[in-house]
């Protein structure tokens, strides 16, 4: 039987389990298969999770621009229908007239709505980096 400093020694050098030098193949590799699948589980766990993340990220990235463009469209027609607008009915005058007293509004809120969400989950995701 060798010195048990030894085989722990060549376990390190060849980068294999103690069971793999001192029992037989067979069943060196059936106890060094759970260890090894364990941590290709956790492997392909935590790369899953980063995907999700990241598919996360671009997600918020997307709202975020895409409710910035609409947001801004929005107001440059609200602008552009006050100034076809002859009197108004809001104390903010004819732009809030055209914002506030028609249809504008509906688009108005989602693409705030949209910013917002957008907002609120790159917070989130960049405040939890790698802390799933």
């Amino acid at each position: 039987m060798p010195d048990t400093e030894k085989v722990i020694q060549l376990s390190r050098i060849f980068h294999v389990t103690t069971d793999y030098l001192l029992l037989d193949i067979d069943e060196a590799l059936q106890s060094a298969a759970p260890a090894e699948n364990n941590r290709e589980t956790e492997q392909r766990a935590a790369e899953k999770r980063m995907k999700r993340q990241s598919m996360r990220m671009h997600f918020g990235w997307f709202l975020l621009i895409f409710g910035i463009i609409s947001l801004s469209a929005t107001l440059v027609g609200a602008g552009l229908y006050a100034q076809t607008l002859t009197e108004w009915w809001t104390s903010l005058g004819r732009y809030g007239t055209a914002l506030f007293d028609s249809w504008i509004l509906a688009p108005f809120i989602v693409s705030a709505a949209l910013t917002l969400c957008g907002i609120l989950i790159l917070i989130r995701e960049y405040t939890f980096i790698g802390k799933e």
